[in-house]
C-alpha cells in the first residue's frame, strides 16, 4: 500500500514517474518494430546492428554533455535539451530511409533498442529522484520508478502489432505502417517535453566541482564492472531478441508483442520484490543474487528447439535479472555525497552506454550460432560481473548505514 500512497515523494518526483510512464510506453513498440523495419526497407543484418549501435553511443555522448552541464546550467535545462535533441532524431526516422541520415538519426534520437531509458535521461534521473524523497524511501523511489517504467513497457509492447494491425484493416503500405508507429512515437515524446517544463530546477555552485579521492576510487571500479555488464547486455538488447525469434522461429509480430508484455509484467513484480529485498539483504546481495540464476537462463535459452522452450527461458530471465537495477541505481547515490551525484551517476551510465553501443554490431553477425550465440557471450560475461561485483563491494556500504553504524559504537 506505501508504493500506492505516494505522499512520500514530492509533486516533481511525481512528474519525473510520468514522463518516464510516456517515455517507456513508446520504448515498449519501437524496440519491437525497429529492428524488422529496417530489414524490411532493404538495410542488411550487419546495418541494423550498426544504428542500434549507433543509438546506443549516442545516448552515452549526450550523458556526457548533460551530465557535465547539468552542474553549471541546471539538471531541468538538459532535460529539456535531451528531449527537444531526441524529437529532432525520431522526425529523420518518419521522413527518410536512406541508412546515411538513419545513422546519424540514430545518434540523437536516443531510441532504446532494449525497451528500456538508455539515453542521457537515465543519468538525469537518477541525479534528481533522490531530491525529491528522504533517505530512507531513495531506495523505494527508484524501485516505484523502474516498476512504472517496466509496466508502461509492457503496456507499450502490446501495440507492437501496429503495424500488421493497419496493413491488414487500413491497407496501409507495409513501409508506411511502421512510419505511422514512429509518428506515434514522436507525439508520447513530445507529451513527455511538456511535462518536463512543469519541474523545479536543482543547481549547484558554478566552479568546478572535484569528485574526492574516494568517491573516484569507488567510480572507476564500479563504471569498470557496469561496463562488463553492460557490453554483456547489449547483445541481447530487445530489438536483438525480437529479431532472433522472428528470424529462428518465424514468430509474428503480435506473438512477440504478447511476450514481451507478459516479460514486462515479470519484470514490474521484480522490481516491487526488489526493493523488499534490498530491505532485509542488502543493496549488493540483490544485486548480486538475484542476477546470476538470470544469467544461467540466458545461456540456456539459446539451446532451445522450440519458440515455446526458448520463450519460457526468457521469460524466466526476465523475472529474475531485473532486479538489480533499483538496487544498482539507489546503490550508485547512496555511496557518494549529494553534490557527487550528477557526476557519478554521469560517469557510470556513461560506462555502461558506450560498451553495450558496441555488442549489438557484433550479436546481428551471430544472431543464430548456437555454442557461441548473443545469449551464451551475454550470460557468461554477466555471471562474471556479478562474482566481481560482489567480491569487490560487498563491505562498502552506503553512506547512512555508516552513518548509523558510527552512531551505534559512540553510544555504546
Amino acid at each position: 500500500m506505501e508504493m500506492v500512497n505516494l505522499n512520500w515523494l514530492s509533486k516533481d518526483g511525481k512528474i519525473i514517474l510520468l514522463t518516464r510512464m510516456f517515455r517507456s510506453f513508446a520504448f515498449g513498440f519501437i524496440s519491437i518494430v525497429i529492428g524488422i523495419y529496417l530489414k524490411e526497407i532493404g538495410i542488411s543484418s550487419l546495418v541494423i546492428g550498426l544504428l542500434l549501435s549507433a543509438s546506443i553511443l549516442g545516448g552515452a555522448i549526450f550523458t556526457i554533455l548533460t551530465g557535465h552541464y547539468a552542474f553549471v546550467l541546471g539538471i531541468k535545462k538538459m532535460f529539456l535539451f535531451s528531449l527537444v535533441v531526441s524529437l529532432i532524431g525520431i522526425s529523420v526516422f518518419i521522413f527518410t530511409e536512406n541508412y546515411i541520415f538513419l545513422l546519424i538519426a540514430s545518434l540523437i534520437a536516443f531510441i532504446s533498442p532494449s525497451g528500456r531509458e538508455l539515453g542521457p535521461f537515465l543519468s538525469l534521473e537518477q541525479a534528481y529522484l533522490p531530491s525529491t524523497v528522504s533517505a530512507r524511501n531513495r531506495t523505494k523511489a527508484f524501485s516505484l520508478l523502474s516498476i512504472v517504467s517496466h509496466l508502461a513497457a509492457s503496456l507499450g509492447a502490446l501495440i507492437g502489432f501496429l503495424p500488421s494491425y493497419l496493413q491488414n484493416n487500413f491497407g496501409l503500405e507495409k513501409v508506411l505502417s511502421y512510419k505511422m508507429v514512429f509518428a506515434f512515437y514522436f507525439i508520447l515524446n513530445f507529451f513527455a517535453l511538456l511535462l518536463y517544463t512543469r519541474i523545479a530546477d536543482i543547481k549547484f555552485e558554478e566552479k568546478k566541482f572535484e569528485l574526492s579521492e574516494r568517491t573516484k576510487k569507488i567510480v572507476a571500479k564500479l563504471s569498470l564492472l557496469f561496463s562488463v555488464d553492460s557490453f554483456a547486455g547489449g547483445f541481447v538488447v530487445g530489438s536483438i531478441i525480437s529479431l532472433w525469434f522472428h528470424t529462428k522461429f518465424n514468430v509474428p509480430l503480435s506473438t512477440i508483442s504478447t511476450m514481451f508484455f507478459i516479460a514486462g509484467l515479470l519484470e514490474t513484480l521484480s522490481f516491487y520484490l526488489s526493493g523488499k529485498l534490498a530491505e532485509k539483504i542488502g543493496l549488493i546481495n540483490t544485486m548480486v543474487f538475484t542476477h546470476i540464476p538470470g544469467s544461467i537462463c540466458l545461456i540456456l535459452m539459446s539451446f532451445m528447439p522450440t519458440f515455446y522452450l526458448a520463450g519460457l527461458f526468457y521469460l524466466l530471465r526476465q523475472l529474475l535479472s531485473e532486479m538489480d537495477i533499483p538496487a544498482r541505481q539507489s546503490y550508485v547515490v547512496s555511496v557518494v555525497s549529494p553534490e557527487e551525484r550528477p557526476q557519478v551517476a554521469s560517469i557510470t551510465s556513461v560506462a555502461r552506454l558506450v560498451s553495450s553501443s558496441i555488442s549489438p554490431a557484433i550479436a546481428g553477425k551471430i544472431l543464430l550460432l548456437p555454442f557461441l550465440s548473443p545469449f551464451v557471450i551475454a550470460g557468461t560475461l554477466k555471471i562474471f560481473y556479478d562474482l566481481t561485483l560482489f567480491i569487490s563491494f560487498k563491505h562498502i556500504k552506503p553512506h547512512e548505514e555508516d552513518f548509523q553504524k558510527r552512531e551505534e559504537q559512540r553510544v555504546y
